[in-house]
């Protein structure tokens, strides 16, 4: 009952919305990405933050692109809503790494966001909106702490020795 009435304050109802908002939001920038044209561009930006040998681009694009997609299918679903957060939130702060630090070396990168690619030109807006998601996660990070404590607390033991 305590976690119905809290899911309709205003907290509950905004945090829901921005869980849901994310969830789709990784869900639909993943599929986009499953193109091989796509899936270069993705493999193509990694290579060119020149962090890792080019080898490892592919592999990389791939997995960052089908934990995207299991991040958003459990946020939107709320499935194992404490891993999916934290796994958003490696992903979101890898990202922005990525960004922040291709600004602090001058590199030019492209971004390969919602499906389509473009050189990016404004860093400090870029690198920025990545944080603005590390920050939504970190929010929706909370909130699923916050809910595995109430569910802990609720839990009760029965004690059957007498029967």
């Amino acid at each position: 009952m305590l976690a119905v009435m809290r899911n309709l304050s205003a907290t509950g109802i905004l945090l829901t919305i921005l869980r849901i908002g994310l969830g789709f939001f990784f869900l639909i920038t993943s599929i986009l990405k499953i193109s091989p044209e796509d899936l270069g561009a993705t493999a193509d930006f990694l290579t060119r933050s020149d962090l890792l040998p080019e080898f490892f681009s592919m592999p990389l694009a791939c997995i960052g692109i089908m934990l995207e997609f299991v991040v958003g299918i459990c946020l939107i679903f709320r499935l194992e809503y404490r891993g999916a957060t934290i796994w958003g939130m490696m992903m979101t702060s890898v990202f922005f790494l990525l960004y922040a630090q291709a600004w602090a070396r001058g590199l030019s990168l492209s971004c390969n966001c919602l499906g389509s690619a473009h050189e990016i030109e404004n860093y400090p807006m870029d690198t920025g909106a990545r944080l603005l998601l590390v920050g939504a996660m970190l929010l929706l990070m909370w909130d699923s702490r916050r809910n595995a404590h109430i569910a802990r607390r609720k839990a009760k033991r029965f004690d059957f020795s007498d029967a």
